[in-house]
């Protein structure tokens, strides 16, 4: 008896049952997703303060923020921080609020004090709220919002259990090149979680806090010399006794290509992120990828063993390749279970299938690869400012550098 065999099998049905198993989740979200729309349309309207730090003009900017400043909501202001008042960010935003006199906008500058960057800037923001401000709105400026998002967002927040709601970002390239798929791909992989209630999270590009709780997640106190806002934010929630939920009708898009380089760049950032303040995460990613890309390896080794030993490894080869077109199906379920949700960001995607299929199998390679890379990182850098994270709860600013215009943010770790 080949004993070989007999192990590649086992291991090989192992992995069509995981593989199963994921698909099954990939079909659950559907589910999830509807009935997470059931209050989407609620009449939770609170008076709300839209935070938006900018330092730069990313792409799309203008677009971004005009979908921001026309949401169907009856009562909400924009709140715009920077580092400094010459931000060409502040200028901008000064020229298309004029157009939109409804929407009040108010500007500040970041604490000098602090260490600069986002975190620092919503920290200074959350000294600023006004006594009818009933629900605090986070934003990227990189967002490009359907116009029921402020809506949608907020309406989980209803439920007083709730911390914190959540939406997110899909990124939408304008010319869906391999690379600005790869990030796509990567990313929505991360919503694989957002209904689960042990391992989701708040994005900071899209989430909303009710007031009533800041003093419970003690905001102002845990953002000091922090890189993560949304992270920490999420920590926060859970050690409030809160949850945090996930608004499908609140996803965005990101209307933003890339090459290879920001692309790995961007996926290391965000696996470093992990590694600092969510390693529970971390752990997940490592495993649900570890086998997959186990698999694929048993399966070509398998493959090599058929015509040198016995026609029988196709068996085990085919068990282990089976990995790859469910992975193309996950992907694919994914993306139509969110899509439903937003029209708006459905019917902006324009990608071909076949270069989809290649980024969904290209991810999971850069995912463990990246992995590694990031097990002890020391420096981060982001959106021109390089930090020191070797403490993440006492992260400190090495760098800083001028972001050119239209370029989106970059990281760097080692």
């Amino acid at each position: 008896m080949d004993f070989l065999w007999l192990f590649l099998t086992a291991l090989g049905t192992l992995a069509v049952l995981a593989n199963l198993l994921s698909l099954a989740q990939g079909v659950a979200l559907r589910d999830h997703v509807r009935k997470g729309l059931r209050m989407a349309f609620g009449a939770y309207l609170p008076q709300a303060a839209v935070l938006l730090p900018v330092r730069g003009l990313d792409e799309g900017f203008d677009e971004n923020l005009q979908a921001i400043l026309t949401q169907a909501y009856p009562k909400y202001r924009l709140v715009v921080i920077s580092d400094h008042e010459d931000d060409p960010a502040v200028g901008k935003v000064r020229a298309l609020a004029a157009d939109h006199p409804r929407i009040p906008v108010e500007f500040l500058v970041s604490d000098p004090g602090g260490m600069g960057g986002k975190v620092n800037a919503l920290r200074t923001a959350l000294y600023d709220l006004r006594p009818q401000d009933e629900a605090i709105v986070f934003a990227d400026a990189d967002i490009y919002p359907s116009p029921d998002w402020l809506r949608q967002l907020v309406q989980p927040l209803a439920d007083v259990t709730v911390g914190a709601s959540t939406g997110f970002r899909w990124y939408v390239p304008p010319r869906p090149t391999f690379w600005s798929l790869v990030r796509s791909e990567w990313n929505a992989v991360s919503a694989n979680v957002l209904f689960d209630p042990r391992r989701n999270y708040t994005w900071g590009g899209s989430s909303a806090v009710r007031v009533e709780h800041l003093p419970k997640l003690r905001l102002e106190e845990r953002w000091r010399e922090v890189l993560s806002d949304d992270l920490v934010v999420t920590a926060a929630v859970r050690e409030a006794g809160l949850r945090v939920a996930y608004a499908p009708g609140a996803l965005v898009a990101t209307l933003e290509g890339c090459n290879r380089e920001d692309c790995v760049e961007w996926c290391l950032r965000q696996m470093t992120m992990a590694v600092l303040y969510q390693p529970n995460l971390r752990r997940y990613a490592a495993t649900a990828f570890a086998v997959f890309d186990g698999a694929v390896l048993f399966g070509f080794l398998s493959l090599i063993l058929s015509p040198l030993v016995s026609w029988a490894y196709l068996v085990p080869a085919g068990l282990f390749l089976f990995t790859l077109p469910a992975t193309v199906a996950k992907a694919s379920l994914r993306r139509r279970a969110y899509f439903s949700a937003s029209p708006h960001v459905a019917g902006l995607w324009r990608a071909p299938s076949l270069r989809t299929t290649a980024a969904a199998l290209a991810v999971p390679w850069l995912m463990l690869w990246g992995l590694r890379r990031t097990r002890r990182p020391e420096t981060v850098r982001w959106r021109g400012r390089t930090y020191d994270v070797r403490d993440p709860m006492h992260v400190r600013l090495i760098e800083t550098a001028p972001v050119p215009a239209g370029s989106p943010g970059t990281s760097t770790t080692r």
